[in-house]
Formats: C-alpha cells, structure tokens, sequence
C-alpha cells in the first residue's frame, strides 16, 4: 500500500554534449583495496566495462548518445506519473527537499522513522507554481538530486545533478551541475553504487563501494544461555601491537579471535566485540600466562568470550597484558585489523562480518582501556567490568558493571564514571556478591555473562526482545535480587 506522506518534486534536463568519451578510474572499497571483476556501466551511453586485478576501468569512444535522461533508481526511488516512489526495506528515515534554481528551499519534507513499505510523493501541485525545479530525495543517507522541468500535458524532463557545494538549509545547494551521464557499479558483495558525473572527457572517477550487509536477521536469543553457534579460536592471528614493554612476555603481543566455527557458511553478517583484559591476564593460558595453585591468575577469560561468540560476535581479543597502553592501543589496532580483513578475499573472515555494528568490553585495566577510547565513531556500545576511567567523546549506550565485594575497583567508583554519561543511554550493575574476578566463573546465566550478550545483541543485532533486561522501571535486573542497578534518564523507557 502507498502511504502518501510527503509531496513531489522537480527538475531541469540538459543533454550530453560531448562528441568524444574518455572516463577511466579504479574501484576500490572502504579499505581502500581494489575489488576486481566489478561491472562498470555508463547507464546513458550504454557502455560497460570489467575492472582488473587492480580495479580499474575505462570506456573510450567517438561515437555520444545525447539521452533524456530518467532517474536512476539505485536508491530504490523512482519517478512515473509526475510522481516519486519510495520503496523500504527496513525502517528507515525519507526525507524530500525542493529549491529553486537560485538555491533558495521551497519546501522539505521529513519522516524520520518510516516504516518498511512504499512511499509516494505527488509532485504535480508544486509543479503548477514553479515549473522548474531542483529536488533531493534521499532514503537514510543515500540521496540523489534532479533537475525537473514541467512541460505541457502533464509532461516533463529531467536528469540528475551535481551538487557542488553545501550549506546551511534555506540555502542548501549554491551551485548545481549538469549531469553528462551515471556511472553505475555492481560487485559481489558489495552495495550497487550509482555517480552522477558532469563530464564524459579526461575525467578520472574513482568509486568507492560499500560492503553490502545482506546478511539474514538475527532472532532473539536467550542470554542467559549459551547462543546457537558452536565456537572456534584462531590463535596468535593479527599484527603486533600494544606495549612494546608487555609485563609479562616483554615484547608486542597479537590476538585471539573467538567466532561462530560456522562464519562462512552462516548465511549471517556477524557484528564484532573487542576484548581488553585486565593488567597481566590473557583471553586463555598462554605461555607464561597460567593458572595455577600458585595464585597465578592469568588467563581467566575464556569462558565471557565462547559465550558471546556462541551467540553470534566475532570476538578480537588482544594478547598484550597491558591494554590501556601502547599508541595505538592494541584493541584499536585490533578493531582496525579485522575490518581491513573483511575486504581482503583471501581473509577467512571475507565478507562474513557486520563492519557497521562493532562494540568493545575489558576487565578492569581492559575497562580502562574500554574507556580511553569510547570516542572512537566506530563504536556502537560499550561496556566495562570492574574497571573503568574519564570518558570523553561517549557517542554510544555504555554498561557498567562491578562487583560489590571487589576491593580493587571499588563500585563507588565505577558509578561515578556511570554519572557522567548523561547523553547516551548507560545503565550501573552492581553484582552484590561478586569480587573482582569470581563473575567470570558463574556461567551462562551469570549476572555479567547474560547481561553482556543482552547488551550487545539489543544495540549490535537490534534484538528489541531483550531490550527487556534494561530499559523501563520493570526491567529483568531491576528485579533481579542479585544485583542493584542505576539507570539513567535515557534507561527509563
């Protein structure tokens, strides 16, 4: 069903002039790499090209179509009967803007959280006050500009345009150019991408695709039990990084990656955790990192980390026993690995991860680290256990936990830092019998375990089901008599 929510739009056409073509660029991806065997189309001229080993392409010729131009429809918008329509996926923000040709905005029209389904947007009413228009049309952050001329008998021109420079709303587009044609690009595992370029001579387009995140949805699962995936640990994998003095192997160390053993075949796209341990412990024994009836402690984490993995994440867990040091710190060095491994064909973890959905926990000097670098905009939430420091730059809903009976990261303190985050949604878990390391021990459906995989598959997975364990005065550990929490303002609903 339509939902006639907004109105329509307009724009001018100008027709290529060019009598010779020349274009050629590379493909590459967000990390930068080349993606060969990619199809290159010149949508107007009808020219196609493959690109290389090294993602390039070209197209060259004498002979130029002059077109009329239609509307691309790579953003799953189109324009039929002097009308736009809108088709969604998922919910998703549509928003539709109208100038003049001096830049001047007629109108805007904005639905932040529309529903899946499809949109129609009449123009024809704006039409009969300014027959020749400029119009953005955009559904979340892709967007496309036209020129839209009314003619007689209800009919009209288009093409798209370039918008060269932006500004504040009331004078958003200052300068706009004609459209020669669209480049459109498709490749195996990777969003289709469309440019709309001004010339078709001497011009180097260089296209950067998006990895495509067409992975199944993930269903609810419970938290307090182990998740669907039977797990498997890639070992001493990454670059060295951290503290080149680590305290206890005295040199950089690499990481573990804990994943759902079935990752290539899953059919999911799998949202990533970084693991920071606390100061002189590892993911696992390793080396001189044990424990032992000597009181040596090293070593203690395996059992948080198989349980979010078992439930879907692909965990990155550094090696070094001192994660708040180093420049960078090792889980930012980790993050930065695992998602260039994610573009890289010959990585096991090729185009199996959900580079968009990225969260980080630690231990106590892990939870520092956690803190140092929660500004990073790659983060979607966080969470910190028994260790915390001054945050800067939150950005995401973050999740406190400590243990009551811990007299090395006391819980005053970690409440604190949980006080200062004010503009994102933080909830404080205090385990009333827990110390600073016996939560590890207490299983799947363990206050710190379950709340972790709670946390994360609600704001990494959109897992609404368990939004129940946190927000609203009713929540599950709001009434769990192991525990008392704190909630912020932003908890409460």
């Amino acid at each position: 069903m339509y939902r006639h929510a907004f109105l329509s739009i307009a724009v001018m056409v100008l027709s290529a002039g060019a009598q010779t073509i020349n274009l050629q660029g590379t493909v590459s991806n967000s990390s930068g790499m080349p993606v060969s065997n990619a199809v290159v189309s010149l949508v107007a001229q009808k020219m196609k090209d493959t690109t290389d080993s090294d993602g390039k392409y070209s197209f060259v010729s004498t002979s130029v179509i002059n077109p009329s131009f239609t509307l691309p429809q790579s953003n799953n918008i189109t324009l039929k009967n002097n009308a736009l329509h809108f088709t969604l996926n998922a919910q998703s923000p549509l928003k539709v803007e109208i100038f003049d040709l001096k830049g001047n905005l007629l109108l805007q029209e904005v639905n932040r959280n529309a529903d899946a389904g499809m949109y129609q947007f009449d123009i024809s009413k704006i039409s009969r006050t300014a027959k020749v228009m400029v119009i953005k049309a955009a559904i979340g952050s892709s967007e496309v500009s036209f020129r839209y001329t009314a003619l007689n008998g209800g009919q009209y021109t288009l093409t798209p345009v370039n918008s060269t420079s932006s500004g504040s709303e009331g004078n958003y587009l200052t300068a706009m150019a004609a459209a020669a044609d669209t480049i459109s690009v498709t490749a195996s595992g990777y969003k289709t991408k469309s440019v709309a370029i001004s010339s078709l001579v001497n011009a180097e387009q260089n296209i950067t695709l998006d990895t495509s995140m067409s992975g199944k949805e993930f269903p609810t699962a419970n938290p307090a039990a182990a998740g669907p995936f039977e797990v498997a640990a890639d070992k001493n994998v990454g670059p060295l990084a951290g503290t080149a003095n680590d305290p206890v192997y005295g040199k950089q160390m690499r990481f573990n990656v804990y994943r759902p053993k079935n990752l290539k075949t899953s059919g999911y796209k799998h949202p990533i955790l970084i693991w920071a341990n606390g100061y002189r412990d590892n993911p696992e024994p390793n080396g001189a990192c044990k424990i032992d009836r000597n009181q040596n402690w090293c070593g203690q984490y395996l059992p948080i980390l198989q349980h979010l993995a078992s439930h879907g994440f692909v965990v990155v867990a550094s090696l070094s026993t001192a994660t708040a040091d180093g420049n960078p710190l090792p889980t930012i060095a980790g993050m930065d690995w695992i998602i260039k491994q994610n573009e890289d064909p010959s990585s096991p973890y090729y185009h199996c991860l959900d580079t968009t959905n990225i969260g980080q926990y630690g231990h106590s000097y892990g939870g520092r680290s956690t803190c140092m670098s929660a500004s990073d905009p790659r983060y979607k939430a966080l969470m910190t256990i028994c260790g915390t420091a001054e945050l800067k730059g939150v950005h995401t809903p973050m999740l406190f936990f400590c243990g009551g009976k811990d007299d090395v990261a006391k819980c005053d303190g970690i409440r604190n830092t949980f006080l200062s985050v004010k503009d994102q949604p933080a909830m404080f878990i205090n385990e009333l019998g827990s110390d600073h390391g016996s939560w590890v021990y207490q299983k799947a459906d363990g206050v710190s375990l379950s709340a972790a995989a709670a946390w994360f598959r609600v704001h990494l997975m959109n897992d609404t089901a368990n939004r129940k364990y946190f927000f609203g005065p009713n929540c599950t550990f709001c009434k769990d008599s192991r525990v008392k929490v704190e909630q912020n303002s932003l908890m409460t609903e």
